[in-house]
């Protein structure tokens, strides 16, 4: 689908000294919006997992001020994600910079559409929050596409969780031990 086609690359107004969260809200907000524009549809409820629905599929606008040093998107919960491993869910990264002499506006300078199962897991890893979240990482040099199939990925991933858990499971044995 050629969803970054449909999206402006635009120059947004941010307020002096915003943090990454404050610019990444404008930017995400406008992007749904150009998308519900183009007949996207947006969420019923806060707690989904898409910003919109487009042609079918959960899109979730996700930013990355290239700037930064750290900028390392949560993507999503992987019990969530297992749970809706038949439900087309994709990822619309938006890169942008902070102009550097005024930090009063912002750029987009690349957006990148990604089923989730085109994310090479070298990219990804799952971090310690809730059941364990799925999180972008190492892609400083662009984000490869995963080498299988949808059902190659889902079965990496349950690896994965996997081996969280287990290092989870050490981690409180060893926590439980010191008390």
């Amino acid at each position: 689908m050629e969803i970054q086609a449909n999206i402006e690359y635009k120059m947004y107004d941010v307020p002096h000294n915003s943090g990454q969260r404050a610019i990444a809200d404008i930017i995400e907000n406008d992007v749904v919006n150009q998308l519900i524009e183009q007949g996207g549809i947006a969420p019923k409820s806060v707690r989904t997992i898409e910003d919109v629905t487009f042609k079918g599929v959960l899109v979730d606008v996700k930013t990355r001020d290239i700037g930064r040093e750290f900028s390392m998107p949560n993507l999503i919960s992987v019990d969530r994600l297992s749970k809706n491993r038949n439900t087309e869910i994709a990822y619309l990264f938006i890169d942008y910079v902070v102009n550097p002499v005024d930090g009063e506006t912002a750029q987009i300078v690349n957006i990148e559409y990604r089923p989730i199962e085109s994310i090479d897991w070298h990219h990804l890893s799952i971090q310690n929050l809730g059941l364990g979240q799925l999180q972008l990482v190492k892609t400083d040099k662009g984000i490869n596409y995963f080498e299988g199939t949808k059902d190659d990925w889902f079965f990496e991933l349950k690896l994965q969780m996997g081996n969280f858990y287990e290092r989870q499971i050490r981690k409180f044995e060893s926590l439980r031990k010191k008390l």
